[in-house]
């Protein structure tokens, strides 16, 4: 693999990422989606795919290590949103139907919410990593890449 070709892989990465959170707020709001639109493992989205995969030429950068805590965190929240989503809303005895939906809508909010401020995180990690390659000379690519 190319420099060239390592940077075009981490613009894919970012990319597919941006498609998931997009799906992830469409879901949030409601919109029925495919459930394989935003899967609930991080080893199976696009990003993971990739992470897990080709990209493991890098787990000796530190840059590079620090962007999976906020990967798996990511996948963490929204299979709790997810599941929250699923939930019916249902009234007891002390409370109504419309009341069960306001708790459950503040709930997916604040999922939702946090799913916003770890993907700022996760994107921030993936820059760092980027901004590394980048910076690296040709040399000492090769050499991360060989091992």
């Amino acid at each position: 693999m190319t420099k060239k070709e390592a940077l075009e892989q981490v613009k894919k990465a970012k990319t597919s990422h941006k498609k998931w959170m997009t799906y992830a707020k469409a879901i949030h709001m409601g919109i029925k989606l495919d459930k394989d639109a935003v899967p609930l493992l991080e080893t199976d989205c696009v990003f993971g795919k990739w992470y897990y995969g080709p990209a493991q030429a890098f787990e000796s950068l530190e840059s590079f290590q620090e962007i999976e805590q906020y990967h798996t965190l990511l996948h963490e929240t929204y299979q709790k949103m997810y599941l929250e989503r699923k939930k019916e809303a249902k009234g007891g005895f002390f409370t109504s139907k419309s009341s069960a939906e306001r708790k459950k809508k503040a709930v997916l909010d604040q999922y939702m919410n946090q799913l916003t401020q770890i993907s700022e995180m996760l994107k921030e990690k993936l820059t760092a990593f980027e901004n590394e390659l980048k910076e690296m000379s040709d040399v000492e690519f090769k050499k991360l890449v060989e091992g």
